[in-house]
C-alpha cells in the first residue's frame, strides 16, 4: 500500500509530491510542516529512491527522532535507513569518517561548553590575562561565533589585527592558543564540527564530489534558523543534484543573536533558481481570533515573505489584554485566572506563562508559591539559583553570620581579589589547626605562615569591609542593607564593568536589579503588617520558601519560560506578560529596524504557541533599580488592535478590580487635565499636575507626587485619575 495522501491539505500534498529540483516550504506557525516533509521523503522511498541516499537535518535530537519514528511508520524497514540527524550529530559523522584528511585522531573527544570554558581560561593564564579570567565565558561566545562564520583562528587573527577593536585582538589570541590545546587534547568543540565539515568539503575535492553524489536528495528543517555555516554546507552538498527541500518560517526568525541569518531562506530562490515554493497557511493549533493578532502585529514588519494564517476552527474567545499596576499585581492576575481556569476544569499543565527576560521570572515564581501553585521553569535555573543571586545572598548571610564557612568560600574572590588556591588552602589549614571558623582564620590573616603580601592585604580589606557593613546594615531594612552590600562589596560595579564585552553580563545585572526590587517589596510588605524588615528576616523567608520549591515533575504544574524556549511548543492556555515598551520590545524606540522586526517576530512564537486562549499582559509601572517607573504600553498591544475592545463572557473569568480590557488608553485621553488639578496614581499616590504639554494622544503631563516624586507621563497610557 502506497503513502496516503488524502490525509494532507492541498498545499502539504504539494510540498510532499514535489519530488525533483529546488523546494521552498514557508511553514507558517501550526500548518503542518513536519507532515510535510516525512511524507515528502516517504513519497520519494516509494518512488525509488535509496532511502540511504537521503539526508534531512534539523535542528535539535527530539525533532531528529521524531522525525526518524514518523518515517519508520510512514516506510517500514526503509525509514530508518534515511540519513536524519542534527546538523552537529551529521557532522560528527562526516569528520569522524575522514578523520585522517583532517590530521584527527579517529577517537577524538567533543568538547561541551563547560570544557570549552576551562580551556580558554588555561589559554588566557598562559597569556598573562589572569586578571581577565573573569571573561572566559564571553571569549567562548566570541569563538564559537567565528567557528560560525568559518573563521578559523588564522583567519579570525587576520580580521582582528586589521581591526582597531583592543578586544577583538585578545579574542584572537586566546584563539590561537585555544586552538593549539584543542589540538594537543585530540578534541574538537561544538563549532568545529560544523568548521572542520565545511573545511573537508572545500579542501577535498574527492571527499566534496563523493557526498555530493551520494545524498540525491537533502532536506533541511528550520531553515529559517541556519547560521552561514550550515547555509555553506546546504548549498555545497546540493550542488551537483539540486534536489533540496528547506522548510522554515521567516516570521519565526528568533535567533539572530546566536547567529542564524534570516536572509538565508528569505533568499533561498535566489540561491537556487526555478525553486518551486509552497506556502502553508492552514493552522491546526490555534483559533480565529488568536491567529487575527498574530497577522495583525507581524504584518508590520516589511523584511518578510507574504502569509496569512487562517484555520476552519471557531473563532473562539477574544484575546484578552489586561493592565495591572506593577509587576506584583500582574503575577497576582495572572495565578487568579489560573485559578479560575482550573476551577472551572483545566490541568495546570494546560497553562503556559511566557516573559522577555529570565528576570522577570521572580514575580511569577513568588505569585506560584503564595497560591501554592506547582510550577516549572523551562530551560532556567529558579531565580534564587541563579549564580549572581547565590553570590548576592551570599554576602548576605556573611554580614548577618561570619561563620557561614559556604558563604564566604562563594564569594572570597567574586569579584576577584587575587586570592589563589594556595592562600585558601594555607587559611582553610591555619583554621583546623587552631580550631577556628573560616572567617576567623581570614580575621588573622596575618598570622598565617607563608601568605604573601599580596594575599594579607586581599584578606584585609575583605574582613574589614564586612565588618564595616556589618555595624552599618544591623539597623536598615533588608532594602537598604541589600544595596550597601552591593555597593560596599564592589560586586555590582563588577558585574556593571562587564557590560560593554560580556554579552551575559547585562542578563546578570538585571536579575541583581530584581533581587533588591524583591528585598524592596519584603520591606513594604513589613511595614504594613507592622513589623520590622531586616536582613536576617528577610534570609529566614527566602530560605524558607525555596524549600518548597521541589515538585514531582510528574506533578501537573504551569510552565514558566522565556518566549525565545517556547518555540516548537503550544499549550491550550497562554499568558504573554510584560508588554511594555523597553521591555517587549527590548530598546522600545531605540531599538535598531532590524532588532524592531525580530522582537515582532517573537511576540508573534508568543501568541501563535496558544492553541484556546490568550492573555496580554502589561504593568503601568515596573521596579527598575530599586525605583518605579511609568511604563507604556508595548506598540505590539496596539498593532494587533486590541485596545477598547471588551472580553466575552467566557473569555475572562472573574471581573478584574483594574478596569476592562483597553480602559487605560481610553480612560486617560478622555479624561484631560489642567495644571494645579489633584490626582492619584495607583502607585506613586496623590499629586498634583505642574506642567501640561502636546494635546490628544501626544498629551504629557508632570505631576509632583506628595512623597516629593516628580514625573512625566504620557497622558494616552498613563494610569493617573483625578483624586
Amino acid at each position: 500500500m502506497g503513502v496516503d495522501l488524502e490525509k494532507l491539505n492541498p498545499e502539504q500534498r504539494a510540498g510532499a509530491t514535489h519530488l525533483d529540483g529546488a523546494l521552498l516550504v514557508l511553514a507558517g506557525a501550526g500548518t503542518g510542516k513536519t507532515r510535510v516533509i516525512t511524507y515528502r521523503i516517504a513519497r520519494l522511498i516509494e518512488t525509488g529512491v535509496a532511502p540511504d541516499r537521503i539526508l534531512a537535518v534539523t535542528f535539535t535530537n527530539k525533532a531528529a527522532g521524531e522525525m526518524r519514528r514518523r518515517l519508520e511508520a510512514l516506510s517500514p524497514g526503509k525509514g530508518a535507513l534515511v540519513w536524519a540527524f542534527t546538523f552537529h550529530s551529521f557532522c560528527a559523522k562526516i569528520v569522524r569518517m575522514h578523520h585522517q584528511e583532517l590530521g584527527l585522531p579517529r577517537h577524538f573527544t567533543i568538547y561541551d561548553q563547560s570544557d570549552q570554558k576551562k580551556l580558554v581560561a588555561e589559554s588566557m593564564k598562559e597569556l598573562g590575562l589572569e586578571d581577565q579570567k573573569s571573561k572566559a565565558g564571553l571569549f567562548v561566545s566570541i569563538i564559537s561565533r567565528a567557528k560560525d562564520d568559518l573563521l578559523d583562528a588564522g583567519s579570525y587573527e587576520i580580521h582582528a589585527m586589521s581591526s582597531i577593536d583592543q578586544s577583538r585582538q585578545v579574542a584572537a589570541k586566546i584563539y590561537k592558543v585555544y586552538e593549539n590545546k584543542l589540538s594537543k587534547a585530540g578534541a574538537l568543540d561544538f563549532g568545529d564540527l560544523l568548521l572542520k565539515t565545511c573545511q573537508l568539503l572545500r579542501d577535498h575535492p574527492k571527499v566534496r564530489e563523493h557526498w555530493q553524489e551520494h545524498f540525491t536528495h537533502l532536506l533541511v528543517d528550520e531553515y529559517q534558523d541556519t547560521n552561514h555555516a550550515q547555509y555553506i554546507l546546504t548549498k555545497t552538498l546540493a550542488a551537483k543534484h539540486k534536489n533540496v527541500c528547506v522548510v522554515g518560517d521567516d516570521d519565526q526568525s528568533i535567533y539572530s543573536w546566536r547567529g542564524a541569518n534570516i536572509r538565508n531562506i528569505l533568499e533561498f530562490e535566489r540561491d537556487f533558481p526555478n525553486t518551486k515554493v509552497v506556502t502553508l497557511e492552514r493552522n491546526y493549533r490555534s483559533t480565529g481570533r488568536i491567529l487575527d493578532a498574530a497577522g495583525l502585529v507581524i504584518h508590520h514588519n516589511k523584511t518578510r515573505k507574504p502569509k496569512k494564517l487562517w484555520t476552519e476552527a471557531a473563532p473562539g474567545d477574544e484575546v484578552r489584554v489586561q493592565e495591572l499596576p506593577n509587576e506584583h499585581e500582574e503575577a497576582t492576575w495572572v495565578v487568579r485566572r489560573i485559578q479560575d481556569e482550573v476551577a472551572a476544569g483545566r490541568s495546570l499543565k494546560d497553562f503556559a506563562v511566557f516573559y522577555r527576560t529570565n528576570a522577570q521570572s521572580r514575580s511569577f515564581e513568588e505569585a506560584m508559591r503564595r497560591a501554592r501553585i506547582p510550577y516549572k521553569i523551562v530551560g532556567a535555573m529558579r531565580f534564587y539559583e541563579r549564580k549572581e543571586i547565590k553570590d548576592a545572598l551570599a554576602y548576605a548571610r556573611i554580614v548577618v553570620n561570619k561563620r557561614d564557612s559556604v558563604s564566604l568560600d562563594r564569594v572570597i574572590n567574586c569579584p576577584p581579589r587575587g586570592l589563589g588556591a594556595k592562600s585558601l588552602e594555607l587559611a582553610e589549614s591555619y583554621a583546623a589547626q587552631h580550631g577556628l571558623s573560616l572567617w576567623d582564620a581570614f580575621w588573622a590573616h596575618g598570622q598565617i605562615e607563608g601568605l604573601g603580601a599580596k594575599a594579607k592585604l586581599a584578606f584585609g580589606e575583605f574582613t574589614n569591609t564586612l565588618e564595616k557593613l556589618r555595624d552599618t546594615t544591623e539597623k536598615l531594612p533588608a532594602g537598604g542593607a541589600m544595596a550597601l552590600i552591593f555597593e560596599a562589596t564592589g560586586y555590582w560595579a563588577w558585574i556593571e564593568s562587564e557590560m560593554e564585552t560580556d554579552p551575559e553580563a547585562a542578563g546578570r545585572l538585571a536579575n541583581l536589579q530584581e533581587l533588591l526590587n524583591a528585598v524592596k517589596e519584603y520591606d513594604d510588605k513589613e511595614k504594613q503588617s507592622g513589623r520590622e524588615s531586616s536582613l536576617s528576616s528577610y534570609l529566614e523567608e527566602i530560605a524558607l520558601q525555596t524549600g518548597l520549591d521541589d515538585y514531582d515533575e510528574n506533578t501537573p504544574a504551569v510552565t514558566l519560560m522565556t518566549i525565545h524556549l517556547a518555540k516548537g511548543l503550544e499549550y491550550p492556555v497562554v499568558f504573554l506578560t510584560g508588554l511594555e515598551e523597553g521591555l517587549f520590545p527590548i530598546g522600545g524606540g531605540n531599538a535598531t529596524p532590524e532588532d524592531l522586526e525580530e522582537e515582532r517576530r517573537l511576540c508573534y512564537v508568543g501568541i501563535t504557541r496558544a492553541r484556546e486562549r490568550l492573555y496580554m499582559t502589561y504593568a503601568a509601572t515596573r521596579r527598575l533599580f530599586g525605583q518605579v517607573y511609568a511604563s507604556l504600553p508595548s506598540r505590539f498591544i496596539i498593532e494587533a488592535k486590541l485596545f477598547g475592545r471588551s472580553p466575552t463572557a467566557s473569555g475572562g473569568g472573574a471581573s478584574s478590580p483594574y478596569g476592562a480590557v483597553g480602559a487605560p488608553s481610553v480612560r486617560a485621553a478622555a479624561t484631560g487635565f489642567k495644571n494645579g488639578q489633584c490626582v492619584k496614581h495607583p502607585q506613586f499616590g496623590r499629586g498634583v499636575v505642574a506642567e501640561i504639554s502636546g494635546a490628544g494622544d501626544t498629551m504629557k503631563v508632570t505631576v509632583r507626587f506628595d512623597d516629593g516624586r516628580v514625573a512625566k507621563l504620557l497622558t494616552r497610557y498613563a494610569p493617573l485619575e483625578p483624586a
